[in-house]
């Protein structure tokens, strides 16, 4: 397999001021963005147009950026990465089949899907949302705990 990070991108301190400014421009589009690229006009569409103002986003509040691709196995370390957690915990979550994970040929490393990573991610932040919610309508309600 490849390595799953294509690329790990930081923002310097003194580029924030530029990442700020893409921000803004491309913040309000709602259609393709049209760039020039020496002397072809591009337009890039909505999707690529939404990765960089989640990347500028990500910048402005001082975070590095991960490009991974869906298809490829990371290691419990780089699945903590991913979902903000040590690889401990990635390792109990693997051990009660939360997440699968193959072992390498005779070897005790392991690989878990990047799919499976991200999925467990988006129902974790889902649920805590709705934790969330409760919890807002119970204190509107004058509700305590």
């Amino acid at each position: 397999m490849s390595n799953p990070v294509v690329a790990e991108i930081h923002a310097r301190a003194n580029e924030q001021s530029k990442v700020r400014a893409v921000r803004a421009l491309v913040g309000d589009v709602r259609t393709g963005l049209r760039v020039q690229v020496g002397d072809v006009d591009v337009e890039l569409p909505r999707p690529l147009v939404e990765v960089l103002v989640a990347a500028a986003e990500s910048f402005d509040d001082g975070d590095m950026i991960a490009v991974v691709s869906e298809e490829v196995e990371v290691s419990p370390a780089q699945a903590g990465k991913l979902l903000g957690v040590s690889r401990q915990y990635v390792d109990r979550l693997v051990a009660d089949a939360v997440l699968p994970a193959r072992k390498l040929p005779n070897s005790s490393y392991r690989k878990i899907p990047v799919r499976s990573v991200l999925a467990y991610r988006e129902a974790s932040e889902r649920k805590r949302a709705g934790i969330r919610r409760v919890v807002d309508d119970a204190t509107a309600a004058g509700l305590t705990y």
